[in-house]
């Protein structure tokens, strides 16, 4: 084919030179010249029209996947980070320091992005501080709690992602969590082989893939969640000193009409020490996490006092004394 392609130009200039040079009765000069040409167009066109039908022939055996059509009521907001043990910190290092792995989070972000997320990112030196204090807080020096940076940020879901190189094949893991609970949603593996692409090319294909299909198995999961309003997370410690009666009685109320105030109030946990609830708000009525606070410290008012401890876009700790 190359040898063809740096043939043409030549025969070209023959054709030009014999029209220039030779006088108009030498036809058979000009005959050999435009038939050679001819020969070489028609071996093209040949060439070409099977290359066309060649590359047809490869995207018709490429698998399809199938994209849910799910539609959010509300856009769902996502955080995307390496998969680390450790601090939140580390993790954005990871990202500032390997060119493969701010590529990878680049081909998630984007693909994300045009599905209708809301993409959100710990780069911020204020954010990470703030990631730092609510881990601390929270779950002391535990394993990595993606979903507590999540919240941090007003997430809805954490996808964390780790790639390896394998016998020659590029693999990339992706995993989809709950932000408000940490509760794992999906998880996707794709492998692809090293063809000598280039690591930067192999990384942004597989990370595609990847994305394509753990985006596709949530998706139908988190449209519905979304209908029930916004999801926040509250964390209440409650102080020593209340008696047996007074404890109930405030069971009793965030039970009872503190729940009658969002479209759903789901109990994770409830003690006498702790209250972990997910409470779905109507973003129409409580435009942030103050205002879903507001409501405990007005329905608890005259029985106990709410302290709020920490309030981020999604995840409320308070102390009730």
């Amino acid at each position: 084919m190359n040898m063809i392609l740096k043939l043409a130009p030549l025969a070209t200039a023959l054709v030009l030179a014999a029209c220039a040079s030779n006088p108009p009765q030498e036809d058979k000069t000009r005959e050999l010249a435009n038939d050679g040409y001819s020969s070489l167009n028609s071996e093209l066109a040949g060439q070409n029209a099977v290359a066309q039908t060649e590359k047809v022939e490869t995207q018709t055996t490429e698998p399809e996947i199938e994209i849910s059509k799910a539609v959010f009521k509300t856009n769902p907001t996502v955080l995307v980070t390496p998969a680390m043990t450790g601090r939140m910190a580390g993790s954005i290092d990871v990202v500032r320091q390997n060119p493969l792995a701010k590529t990878a989070m680049e081909v998630i972000n984007s693909y994300l992005s045009s599905r209708d997320y809301n993409v959100v990112g710990l780069e911020s030196q204020a954010q990470l501080n703030e990631v730092v204090q609510l881990q601390t807080e929270i779950a002391g020096n535990d394993e990595d709690l993606a979903y507590i940076a999540g919240l941090s940020v007003g997430a809805d879901i954490s996808i964390t992602f780790a790639g390896s190189i394998q016998e020659g094949f590029v693999v990339m893991d992706l995993n989809a969590s709950e932000a408000s609970t940490g509760n794992l949603l999906a998880s996707e593996s794709v492998r692809l082989k090293d063809e000598g692409e280039g690591q930067r090319v192999l990384v942004q294909k597989v990370v595609q893939q990847a994305i394509v299909k753990l985006e596709n198995r949530i998706r139908d999961r988190l449209a519905a969640d979304l209908e029930l309003g916004v999801r926040y997370k509250v964390v209440a410690h409650i102080a020593d000193g209340f008696t047996e009666d007074q404890s109930e009685e405030i069971s009793n109320i965030v039970s009872g009409s503190v729940r009658k105030k969002f479209n759903k109030m789901q109990v994770v946990s409830m003690t006498n020490n702790t209250y972990d609830l997910l409470v779905y708000a109507d973003p129409n009525a409580y435009d942030d996490a103050q205002m879903v606070y507001s409501v405990f410290v007005e329905s608890l008012e005259g029985l106990a006092k709410v302290r709020k401890q920490n309030i981020s876009k999604k995840l409320i700790i308070m102390e009730i004394k």
